[in-house]
């Protein structure tokens, strides 16, 4: 299962580095950051680099969502 970070270009902001986040634990995260304000939130696949900017399709793509 892929592990992700959450990075905030806003506040140079990271979570999750220590412990990557689950897909799921990541778009609850995000959903949380954007609700504070935040508009430009993205997630860094630990494994690959990749990052995602559409986060709802990461959820919605999940085989666990």
């Amino acid at each position: 299962m892929a592990r992700y970070t959450i990075h905030v270009p806003q506040s140079e902001m990271a979570m999750g580095l220590e412990n990557p986040l689950s897909a799921i634990e990541a778009y609850y995260k995000v959903r949380e950051l954007r609700e504070m304000g935040f508009k430009m939130v993205s997630l860094r696949n630990v494994d690959t680099g990749e990052e995602i900017v559409d986060i709802e399709s990461l959820i919605r793509d999940s085989p666990d969502a």
